[in-house]
């Protein structure tokens, strides 16, 4: 038994000898390579095919992972309303049930894609490994044959009379082409099937994923109509305590102007109010002092502020008060002229805004999602200035103007928001 094993070993041994040296004299040119162009391609294919299969795999198991967790968010979130829920509150069993049906159809929806979709897409992949084995096979009997084929020419080149040790040699390549040739016609059939395979699979797969999607958000949007007629029922239920942010604007109409008396003189002057792209006033700091007229020392200077508009339509003419250049005052002297001071298309006296803070450099783009927030790439220098509201400011967003507006367009640059870590300040 022992001698069996050992010989086993060293036959074993001396192939993967053959092989070795047969690579090398082939990468050194000294030995021609038995090449098949088309079952190369047919390979590649094949790796290809064993990829996209995987990724597909990974990325079907993710999609169930996502299915659970939403399952289970939804669940919370049931039970969260469940909890709340008192007693006497109309349609307390309606919910109740809501909730069931609606788990329900999440570990419905889980359970048939797992059924249909990656049940199948295990038994396509099982067929990869035993195909990959056996072309990998083929491989090292085409180098076989190979070798045999160079040792019969290289004896039959030396002259040698030994017909013994040259039938022999023929043998052993006979056997090599055999073996070869076994391996290589059922891969040549087997291989271009499953390539063309592909097409019906993906097919099937996607058809069942997005017929499964489609069914579950129908009948799930049904309960979720029906929760939404509870909670309809229990508001008319309970009309008279309703929740109502405490200071929210009735309306949302227009913003009109509107004239107010200006402060007495002795007081500071006050900011011009800046109406930014979302309504929210941006105060801006007052520039240097101007020497005043005669006529400004003796009257108050009319100020603009900005409210909400009426919501009667049809008031719109005396809502829009906008204070005319050729106003006269009570004394009859002309206030033409008498206009909201803003920034000086210099600005300040450094060629900055007045309420310029620092710079930053942009380090990544960004690109905007609304209209009061600033396009950048990266590179872009942008002027910090203060926010308009600091209670409505997000953490982690600034305000400020893109230095090159603002030295093409001065004060008619936009300002607008732009998150800070993806700058750096650089003054």
């Amino acid at each position: 038994m022992a001698e069996i094993k050992t010989g086993i070993f060293a036959k074993n041994v001396q192939k993967r000898l053959n092989r070795a040296q047969e690579k090398v004299l082939q990468k050194l040119g000294k030995a021609d390579e038995t090449k098949d162009e088309q079952f190369e391609q047919v390979v590649i294919n094949f790796r290809r095919q064993e990829s996209e299969g995987s990724r597909l795999q990974r990325e079907m198991k993710s999609y169930m992972s996502a299915i659970k967790g939403m399952q289970q968010a939804s669940i919370n979130l049931t039970q969260s309303l469940h909890e709340v829920y008192e007693p006497d509150w109309h349609g307390k069993d309606d919910v109740m049930t809501i909730g069931k049906d609606c788990d329900a159809l999440w570990e419905d929806f889980h359970n048939k894609l797992v059924d249909s979709t990656l049940l199948n897409l295990d038994a396509y992949l099982q067929q990869f490994p035993d195909l990959k084995t056996r072309v990998a096979k083929r491989s090292r009997k085409l180098i076989d044959y190979d070798s045999a084929r160079h040792h019969v020419e290289t004896l039959q080149a030396s002259g040698m009379k030994n017909d013994r040790k040259i039938m022999k040699a023929e043998e052993e390549l006979k056997k090599a082409q055999r073996v070869f040739d076994e391996l290589n016609v059922g891969l040549q059939d087997e291989l271009p099937t499953l390539w063309d395979s592909r097409v019906g699979f993906y097919i099937g797969t996607y058809k069942s994923v997005t017929s499964l999607e489609a069914k579950f958000h129908r009948e799930i949007s049904l309960v979720c109509r029906q929760l939404y007629e509870v909670m309809t029922k229990l508001a008319e239920q309970h009309s008279d305590k309703m929740f109502t942010i405490q200071g929210a604007p009735s309306d949302s109409g227009p913003l009109r102007l509107a004239r107010t008396p200006s402060p007495p003189e002795d007081e500071s002057p006050p900011e011009s109010p800046d109406a930014s792209s979302n309504h929210m006033l941006r105060p801006v700091s007052p520039g240097p002092p101007r020497p005043k007229s005669p006529i400004q020392e003796k009257m108050p200077i009319p100020s603009v502020v900005i409210e909400p508009a009426s919501s009667n339509e049809g008031d719109d003419d005396r809502d829009v008060d906008i204070i005319s250049p050729s106003a006269i005052s009570d004394n009859g002297v002309s206030t033409e002229n008498r206009t909201v001071k803003h920034m000086s298309p210099s600005g300040g006296a450094s060629g900055l805004p007045e309420d310029f803070l620092y710079k930053v450099e942009t380090m990544h783009d960004f690109e905007a999602a609304n209209s009061d927030e600033l396009e950048l790439k990266r590179g872009d220098v942008v002027l910090v200035v203060p926010t308009a509201s600091v209670e409505d400011q997000d953490a982690g967003w600034l305000t400020g103007i893109k230095e090159s507006d603002w030295l093409t367009l001065g004060v008619a640059a936009q300002k607008g928001l732009f998150p800070e870590n993806f700058t750096q300040q650089i003054e």
